[in-house]
């Protein structure tokens, strides 16, 4: 799929290669994309681009998972904080509105449920992670969290194709009345 890159300089270049990737499914659709036209947009070599990704698609799921972890690290509290849940929500589509041009991209190429399914493995491998984003439905499962998330992920979706309609707010409020 993808490399973990060890140093700032490999992790600079494979994060510019998944931004060439987002730039070309804004204006082609991602069957007609190839690496060479990655490389071609990166300035880089074929060879080069192997050494970050195993194929296109370890790109986009790079390109994903990255967007999945920076946002994780971004509304998910540290466990000493006392957030509220509710700032939590508000960040958490703060940060999923600063994506637009990535959801508009997977939007254009019908890959929206992409996200989620990308999501929802991290769940599994994060579960304690995830109940914490939850914490106020402790006694519920760990299926529900994961129900939550799913339906989370479509709510994003659905606001980013309404062109974030509402605000940051009215959506952290519709968020946590459908879960309290």
């Amino acid at each position: 799929m993808y490399k973990h890159c060890a140093t700032e300089e490999s992790v600079r270049r494979q994060r510019q290669l998944e931004g060439c990737l987002q730039e070309l499914m804004l204006t082609e659709s991602y069957p007609q994309i190839t690496i060479s036209h990655i490389c071609d947009r990166a300035g880089i070599s074929r060879k080069s681009f192997y050494r970050y990704f195993s194929s296109k698609e370890g790109c986009l799921y790079a390109l994903l998972d990255h967007a999945i972890f920076d946002g994780a690290s971004y509304y998910l509290p540290d466990h000493r904080d006392n957030q509220s849940v509710r700032f939590i929500y508000e960040r958490f589509f703060s940060y999923w509105k600063s994506k637009a041009l990535l959801l508009d991209a997977l939007y254009r190429n019908t890959m929206g449920q992409l996200l989620a399914e990308r999501m929802l493995e991290y769940i599994v491998q994060e579960e304690h992670e995830f109940r914490y984003f939850f914490r106020d439905q402790a006694d519920e499962s760990y299926e529900r969290s994961v129900f939550y998330i799913a339906g989370v992920m479509g709510l994003v979706l659905s606001w980013h194709k309404s062109g974030f309609s509402k605000s940051v707010s009215q959506m952290a409020k519709i968020l946590s009345d459908m879960v309290s």
